[in-house]
């Protein structure tokens, strides 16, 4: 910094000061520019942005597509407002509704416009619909909430500071305890027509509702005829780990309002969502907005939508939320007494501060000073919620950083280390948190001899028949036994394993990993893309009944008809890191992860495969135990390699060109211990180092088919959210 730089910032700062309301207050960083998630003040310093623009810039700054979206439409038109149509509008609508599952969606601009409208609409349902007499509808609303600035807002707000000096405020709210049924009830009367909530409340300091409680207010919702509308201004496009929060309680509101990550970190955009028999309470005058729905914002908006979808945003959110969560966590720990809690869902953390030890103001402007951008809430949270484009690497940078400001700050407190073993005082509340992270049981695998197996025929580039046949008899008992010798190996790891029953004339049934995948004892049935397979799903069906028949499993599911999917080949689940990673561009079809998600209530990342020596993504992609990754770089687009480095971080293992060309990545990992059907030195040396033991089972002639380990073996008993069983439920 040199002197120049410095009064430039006492410049800009004060020309704030001096000639802009004091309605702010800002941490002093002027932000001269910003890339995805870094940004760099007008001195030239910078910063780690663990703030995201209140969830405004999920995207990252700046993003190239959406960026590139909204100089496209710049050089065609930007407003007209809705006195015409444009050609951008209903585009952006319909995949906005497509995605959030509602009929109809309302435009807007802020947030606080699109809930003013939830508001309109709900007392005119109110009305119209549900005949509660005019003037007399009361809306539901939380105490501790935040939806806005309005008048009308902050009238229904229980934060003093918001409504000192504003009144008189309308009339027609009535208040309950977040996450409280009883308060409820008790405020609720006949002349209510509807709930207005957030899923987790951000500005009273990222309170996580407690489990349950949703599900138990859509049910009351529905015996009294009243709507249920959320508002997901914040928590809503991938902040939490899913599409949208509510999500998380497996229910499905009247009415949705969305904002900030809308515009794609570019543009005011927000909406509110319903299905007809809400929202045709709007006709032709009885509301509008002359810039919502304007044609540069529903490009930027569809855009901003894609790129979410193509890259993966929710199920990155989900994956490094939990990383983030950990590592705060950590932190919190190494610098208690300071912090009382750390809770939240993917990225979006609030970390509890004593204020009989230190502001979080205090902490927020050291952490700037050390060049982590973060803002505090209600003058004790600390609030984390990065772009959703943030790096594992980035995640842990920022979090070594608090973690040694904590340090310091108890070290200047003059509070000692509390003796090791000692019980900590850092409460926690997350989705994952709460849960155990076991299964219930020992690896129960399903594998099927190879009574039947050759290579007859050729469906990718590692199978000859013609040298198959050169050879037929050998190759034949060297498969009986490989498969003796790995079913014995995993029963001496300690797994239980099923046997399915070879059938003559599809020698492909030896790969189970491709009949189906199963998570929570449901069961999603491959369809095959390969005119040679396709006869193995009949097979398949009748196996799953009797597998389910004798409990092992519970549903039975399959892809819409033309939607390709082979199993666990292509959807591997990631219980560190919550999600299932799935391939598509070989066998299986890239909107096959619709089904995963809809069956299994679970974020799914899509990553391309380009090889068609790698035609599934368990023969470039293997899960560890620990976390760890071992991969086949070269199977992948640049952009999936990319999304893999952003997750694994320092979890990633390369295997080596000759492991993968003798399909050594498609493995399997039980506990600590890894069987597989090739391991180079180099490579045994990394797993090794990682505390792996590598069990070597030569499969040779399985690999003239493209498969090895993994293929020959498919889980049954992976848990996510847990399953119901005969009135028990089994821990996740």
């Amino acid at each position: 910094m040199n002197a120049d730089t410095a009064i430039a910032t006492h410049d800009f700062i004060g020309k704030e000061a001096r000639y802009g309301a004091r309605n702010y207050q800002p941490v002093p960083v002027v932000v001269d520019h910003a890339r995805d998630c870094l940004v760099w003040d007008v001195e030239g310093r910078e910063y780690i942005d663990m703030m995201g623009a209140y969830s405004a810039v999920s995207h990252g700054h700046l993003h190239p597509r959406v960026v590139a979206a909204a100089q496209r439409q710049l050089e065609r038109v930007a407003v007209t407002s809705r006195a015409y149509h444009g050609t951008t509008l209903g585009p952006f609508l319909e995949k906005l509704c497509t995605l959030a599952g509602f009929e109809r969606a309302l435009p807007m601009n802020t947030g606080a416009e699109a809930v003013e409208t939830a508001i309109k609409c709900a007392r005119r349902w109110g009305y119209r619909v549900k005949g509660i007499p005019d003037g007399r509808a009361e809306i539901l609303v939380a105490r501790g909430n935040f939806h806005g600035r309005t008048s009308t807002i902050v009238g229904f707000s229980s934060e003093p500071a918001y409504r000192d000096g504003f009144g008189p405020f309308a009339p027609g709210f009535a208040h309950f305890d977040f996450g409280d049924m009883a308060s409820v009830r008790a405020a609720a009367s006949a002349n209510t027509c509807a709930v207005l909530v957030e899923p987790i409340q951000g500005e009273a300091g990222v309170i996580v509702p407690p489990a349950g409680f949703f599900a138990e207010l859509r049910q009351w919702c529905d015996r009294n005829n009243v709507l249920l509308i959320i508002d997901e201004v914040q928590s809503g496009l991938g902040r939490t780990g899913r599409w949208f929060a509510f999500e998380h309680e497996g229910i499905r509101p009247d009415g949705l309002v969305l904002g900030k990550a809308l515009g794609g970190g570019l543009l005011p955009v927000s909406a509110f969502l319903a299905d007809a028999r809400v929202m045709d309470v709007f006709e032709p005058g009885s509301h509008g907005s002359t810039f919502g729905g304007n044609a540069l914002a529903a490009a930027v908006a569809l855009e901003a939508l894609r790129v979410i979808e193509d890259e993966n945003l929710v199920a990155r959110s989900a994956a490094l939320g939990g990383h983030l969560m950990r590592r705060l966590r950590e932190a919190a720990e190494a610098g208690r007494p300071l912090v009382r809690e750390v809770r939240g869902r993917g990225l979006w953390v609030g970390v509890d501060i004593d204020p009989s030890l230190a502001s979080a103001r205090e902490l927020v402007e050291r952490m700037a000073a050390r060049g982590v951008l973060s803002k505090e809430t209600h003058e004790t949270v600390i609030r984390f919620a990065p772009p959703l484009t943030i790096t594992r690497a980035l995640i842990d940078r920022a979090a070594d950083i608090f973690r040694d400001l904590l340090l310091d700050k108890r070290k200047s407190l003059a509070i000692n280390a509390i003796a090791s073993g000692a019980a900590s005082g850092v409460q926690t509340c997350s989705e994952a948190g709460d849960r155990v992270n076991t299964q219930d049981s020992a690896p129960q695998l399903l594998m099927s001899p190879p009574d039947f197996f050759e290579v007859a025929y050729s469906i990718n580039p590692w199978m000859n028949p013609e040298q198959w046949s050169l050879d037929a008899k050998r190759l034949t008992r060297d498969a009986l036994a490989g498969w003796d010798t790995l079913r014995a190996t995993y029963e001496a790891l300690g797994a239980r394993v099923l046997v399915k029953p070879a059938a003559k004339g599809w020698p492909d049934l030896v790969f189970t990993a491709n009949c189906a995948v199963v998570l929570d004892g449901k069961a999603i049935l491959a369809r095959y893309l390969k005119s040679e397979r396709a006869g193995e799903e009949l097979h398949g069906q009748r196996m799953f009944a009797q597998l389910k028949a004798r409990g092992e499993i519970d549903a039975v599911y399959r892809t819409p008809e033309g939607v390709y999917f082979e199993g666990a080949g292509d959807a591997i689940y990631d219980p560190l890191r919550r999600i299932v990673w799935m391939g598509y561009g070989q066998r299986s079809s890239r909107c096959a992860h619709h089904t995963v998600e809809q069956v299994f209530g679970i974020p799914t990342l899509s990553l391309e495969l380009v090889d068609p020596h790698y035609y599934h993504l368990d023969t470039a992609f293997c899960l560890l135990q620990g976390g760890e990754i071992l991969y086949h770089p070269a199977a992948f687009t640049e952009e999936g390699r990319g999304q893999i480095r952003a997750l694994a971080g320092d979890l990633l293992i390369e295997a080596p060109a000759q492991d993968a060309a003798h399909l050594a990545v498609n493995s399997v990992c039980i506990g600590r211990d890894v069987v597989m059907c090739w391991c180079s030195d180099a490579l045994r040396q990394q797993l090794e180092a990682r505390g792996y033991r590598v069990h070597v089972v030569p499969l040779g002639s399985f690999n003239r088919s493209g498969g090895a380990a993994y293929c020959l073996t498919l889980k049954l008993n992976n848990l996510f959210k847990g399953r119901q069983r005969e009135g028990e439920k089994l821990a996740a």
